[in-house]
């Protein structure tokens, strides 16, 4: 089975670049030709994880959030939200164990992990706008243990989406393809709770 990343034009865009493996990365608009073959899911750390105590994080306050919809064989959701360079995003996969209905997920060995998330919740820094794509200095994935929840999932334009997370420590990656590494010692970044509320557009 291929899996398609559709908001990460990595591959190509990083190569341009001269960089074939790096923590930063390009966020572009589907459909991206960004696939790799999906080989399952590690199940063995796939259990609940108790709130993490001990993030005391910065408040998240976007100048802009969107959703999108892509009604598809696969359907995807995709949200953004920018603060200034920092852009936060969320992108739901049902064909991947994303949520098909509202819910809490919480954040576990799966869901930290790029290349198996069916709930993705990544954070960028130094990121420009670059026409219809954004160019961001480094990526992170969260650290297992936070929780994403869904209040209303709509699957179409003109619908809600609406959530929240729990306070977050993000973990800065490399991305290769489509899959995310840990930078062994990188930096680490912390958000506090955060919601949002956003009619889905079309894509």
């Amino acid at each position: 089975m291929l899996r398609v990343h559709t908001t990460l034009l990595i591959v190509g865009m990083l190569a341009a670049c001269g960089d074939e493996e790096s923590s930063s990365s390009e966020l572009g608009a589907p459909p991206s030709s960004n696939t790799f073959t999906d080989t399952g899911v590690n199940d063995e750390d796939n259990e609940d994880f108790p709130p993490l105590p001990d993030i005391n994080g910065d408040p998240f306050v976007p100048d802009v959030v969107e959703g999108v919809f892509y009604d598809d064989e696969s359907p995807l959701w995709v949200l953004t939200a920018k603060e200034g360079g920092t852009w936060l995003t969320i992108e739901n996969y049902p064909s991947f164990g994303g949520a098909e209905a509202p819910e809490t997920r919480v954040l576990d060995a799966n869901e930290v992990d790029y290349a198996t998330c069916g709930i993705c919740v990544m954070l960028r820094t130094g990121c420009t706008a670059h026409g219809d794509h954004g160019h961001c200095s480094k990526s992170f994935m969260p650290e297992a243990g936070s929780r994403v929840t869904f209040d209303t999932l709509g699957d179409g334009g003109g619908t809600q989406w609406s959530g929240s997370i729990t306070p977050i420590r993000f973990i800065e990656v490399t991305m290769s393809g489509s899959s995310s590494t840990p930078v062994e010692g990188g930096e680490q970044i912390e958000l506090d709770t955060w919601a949002f509320d956003v009619i889905l557009s079309e894509g």
